[in-house]
């Protein structure tokens, strides 16, 4: 999981520094019950400049590796000059301890 949401802040970070004019960026951790979402959205769409469907190929290649670990990726303009990129990935089952609690 902490690999796979590497991937996608390294993705995102040369996104918004390749493709944008950004004066903001805002990279966010959620966590929920069952998945972790990373959130990075920034301002540095460039007007008129077209974004091909699904992204670009670090996209679709980020894409594939969140889906190879049971995530998932959406990513594009909001139409408000903002890129909005989210990335889930699901949380790991809780461990159980090794050795049961000791009675006393």
């Amino acid at each position: 999981m902490q690999s796979a949401l590497g991937w996608a802040v390294r993705e995102a970070a040369t996104n918004v520094l390749r493709h944008g004019d950004p004066q903001r960026c805002a990279i966010r951790l959620e966590t929920g019950r069952d998945e972790v979402r990373l959130v990075v959205e920034n301002d540095g769409v460039t007007p008129g400049r077209t974004v091909l469907p699904g992204g670009g190929s670090g996209l679709t290649g980020l894409r594939e590796r969140l889906a190879a670990v049971g995530g998932s990726l959406e990513a594009g303009p909001t139409g408000d000059g903002l890129f909005h990129l989210t990335a889930e990935v699901p949380l790991p089952p809780p461990r159980k301890p090794a050795h049961p609690p000791l009675e006393t």
